[in-house]
């Protein structure tokens, strides 16, 4: 008997509370879908302990997200179900009238969220796995390769992931509801229609004072939130944080009262139609449920600022992906680890006995490392080709380029001169205090004739500039100005006025920024008088094929420069030292890792913001339904003092696009704010624009979004035409 009345329950309510089922759907469904793309390696062809470390590392961070996914669910469930079980509490309190005990209407509230959990969990997962074979379809688009190992895949970690996680949600919802049950008195169950039916409005001249407090609050937030503090996290950050959130919740307190004031005083608004009704709908609404719709907004912003900009810093590690793998590979020598020289014995003498001994060890190596980058005049490249026989099989062409910094001026002259700044102070500050770093001519040119790009001429006295990162295009600019002069290793050398766009070297962020282009003789006389370089960049062009290349590279790597046991342990193939090599990066290592991290900050940027999205437009779908049921007495008087369809339709209407769009409103306001100075610190600095971002965000946004608002209108409508049937005029 239960079972058929929680059943009978089930499907009536299916009608009214769809979109709580819906969304529980979805929620299982992505749930599922993103924590199986850890299984999806397996349907792809890549090779290495790089692509697989993309996937695990992409898995790892949707699992730890997973979590807070689970509780915004589970927070959505238990929101949903309160509202619920408040709008039945008068259909409780009937059954306990009928002679029903408590543990029974318990029982049936039971059997009804059990069924709704496996209904939802099954018909979720189904739709889950659907959705997971087209994310392999995205994984394959964003790698850029074919699925010649295609199959239906089916993850059981995620299942389990997934049954584990919502089953306790359903039983936290079960005791939830159980419990609110058994508390409510008869008269509170049978009198509760009543209650909600009382208009709840706050006093104008309070809730104008306070609506104009929130918007200080809130201005105050978005002046306080500075590149600097999203940057470094720091106590302008956790400040404008705190106003943002007291600024919305105060925000929400008060605009009922204030909204309603204002209109008052409009009399030519609030006498016209149902506009009275309707203000006073929606202001009884706000003020009930504005601790929610605070809730609501937050997690809106959130959302639309993870969406969007998760998005644009995807497309940082996929954007220069073509200038950064121009080369086959690029081994790089760090030699300004050895700066400062050997010590003379006058200056050991000075220290103690501990740091002497440890300054002699250090001095010796870098002697050792000194003598033998001199052995080979600092060529790269005959060095391996004199320690491993495999080099002249790898190698068709390799090119090295030096990099020298000077000390007679820095970048921070120009940037006083003509107010350069990068758009971020502690970059403002590190590069103003930075030498000239400059190349010759000679080397940057055959670069260029390697990879079809423009060469440049800058006579026996002239400079150039070459610079590849946005962050110091104006300060590239200014250095190029026509007839500007520098000084360069004594050498007194003037602008041609020409900036060329030349990457040196294979990397996953091109860095060449405001690097001077200067003539062979300076850096002759700079070796000449004992300069050596402070890094250099030897760029390969293979024999063969990338792959077999790479693999060939790794061997003569290893036959060159040994390994030891800590090498190892770190995941190097060889020994780096400062010279002849202390990074080596590959192009297809380049491509996997850009792919990688595109694929991880995609799927954590749909996954979150998705999410986030349909549950708070869930919530307020739901919050409309249940005020429709709430106030069908007042539509009863409308409709029986002769209000035709067409008025009270338009009342609904406008409430429900009220009761949406102002938490969204909120939400694009603070997300604009956010996007902004995340753009201006980090985006913008790394070439990268946010506008095609949040182009797709405000689309996902408004499919998403708008979908559940029609959806809240539709079945608001049906409840009303429902109940008032032959009343409805028109």
């Amino acid at each position: 008997m239960l079972a058929k009345l929680a059943f009978r329950n089930i499907r009536r309510s299916v009608k009214d509370y769809g979109v709580y089922f819906v969304t529980i759907v979805f929620g299982v469904a992505v749930f599922y879908a993103f924590n199986s793309v850890t299984s999806q390696s397996i349907l792809f062809d890549l090779e290495g302990s790089a692509s697989a470390s993309v996937f695990q590392l992409t898995g790892q961070f949707l699992g730890m997200f997973s979590l807070l996914i689970a509780c915004v669910m589970g927070f959505l469930v238990l929101y949903a179900n309160g509202f619920l079980i408040r709008r039945r509490k008068k259909e409780f309190g009937t059954y306990l009238m009928l002679g029903m005990k408590p543990g029974s209407v318990s029982a049936i509230v039971l059997l009804e969220t059990v069924t709704v959990g496996l209904v939802s969990l099954v018909v979720g997962l189904c739709l889950g796995f659907a959705l997971s074979q087209g994310l392999s379809f995205l994984t394959a688009g964003l790698f850029d390769i074919q699925m010649t190992q295609y199959r239906f895949l089916f993850s059981s970690d995620a299942f389990l992931m997934t049954l584990g996680c919502f089953v306790l949600i359903f039983v936290v919802a079960a005791l939830f509801n159980t419990l609110s049950i058994r508390r409510y008195k008869l008269i509170d169950l049978l009198s509760a229609r009543a209650k909600n039916a009382r208009f709840r409005v706050r006093n104008p001249w309070v809730s104008l004072v306070a609506f104009v407090v929130a918007v200080g609050v809130i201005v105050g937030a978005y002046v306080t939130l500075t590149d600097g503090s999203m940057l470094y996290f720091n106590e302008d950050f956790w400040r404008a944080t705190v106003l943002m959130v007291v600024g919305t919740f105060l925000f929400f307190w008060a605009l009922a009262g204030f909204a309603l004031a204002v209109v008052e005083r409009t009399r030519s608004v609030y006498f016209k139609g149902l506009a009275m009704f309707t203000m006073r709908q929606i202001a009884s609404k706000v003020n009930m449920a504005f601790m929610s719709l605070s809730v609501v907004c937050i997690m809106l912003f959130f959302s639309l600022t993870v969406f969007s900009t998760g998005m644009g810093l995807a497309r940082v590690f996929s954007g220069n992906v073509e200038d950064g793998t121009l080369y086959d590979a690029t081994l790089g020598a760090n030699v300004y680890l050895n700066e400062g020289g050997i010590h003379d014995p006058e200056t050991l003498a000075g220290m103690s006995s501990e740091d002497q001994a440890y300054q002699e060890v250090a001095d010796a190596k870098a002697a050792a490392v000194t003598a033998d980058a001199e052995a080979y005049d600092w060529d790269i490249a005959a060095k391996l080709a004199a320690s491993t026989p495999l080099w002249d099989e790898l190698v068709d062409r390799a090119l090295q380029i030096d990099f020298y910094q000077g000390s007679e001026a820095s970048y921070g002259e120009f940037m006083e001169r003509y107010s350069i700044t990068t758009g971020n102070e502690k970059q403002d500050e590190l590069i103003a205090k930075q030498g000239f770093v400059f190349v010759g001519v000679s080397p940057f040119n055959a670069m260029a004739e390697l990879t079809g790009r423009p060469t440049v001429d800058v006579g026996e006295n002239g400079y150039a500039v070459n610079n590849v990162l946005d962050a110091t295009s104006a300060l590239s600019d200014a250095l190029a100005r026509v007839g500007e002069v520098v000084e360069v290793a004594g050498h007194e050398l003037t602008s041609t006025g020409k900036v060329m766009t030349q990457p040196l070297e294979t990397t996953s962020f091109i860095a060449n920024g405001a690097e001077l282009i200067v003539p062979d003789a300076v850096i002759a006389d700079l070796r000449a008088q004992g300069g050596v370089p402070d890094t250099s960049r030897l760029n390969i062009r293979y024999k063969t094929d990338r792959a077999r290349g790479d693999k060939l590279l790794e061997q003569a790597l290893a036959e060159a420069l040994s390994t030891d046991e800590q090498s190892t342990a770190a995941g190097f193939g060889f020994k780096p030292t400062p010279w002849p090599v202390t990074t080596s990066f590959t192009a297809d290592e380049v491509i996997v890792q850009a792919s990688g991290m595109n694929m991880m900050i995609s799927y954590l940027a749909l996954y979150i913001g998705f999410v986030f999205l349909i549950a708070t437009a869930a919530v307020l779908a739901i919050q409309q339904l249940s005020e429709t049921s709430d106030s069908l007495s007042r539509y009863r008087v409308l409709a029986e003092i002769g209000c035709d369809r067409r008025m009270i339709l338009r009342s609904l209407r406008t409430q429900v696009l009220v009761y949406f769009l102002v938490p969204l409103v909120l939400a694009v306001c603070h997300t604009v704010r956010a996007v902004s100075v995340i753009s201006g610190a980090i985006l913008a600095q790394l070439g990268v624009s946010v506008i095609e971002p949040a182009l797709m965000t405000a689309v996902l946004a408004g499919l998403v979004y708008g979908a559940y608002l029609l959806v809240a209108y539709f079945a608001s409508r049906g409840i009303i035409r429902t109940a008032l049937g032959k009343k409805l005029i028109g």
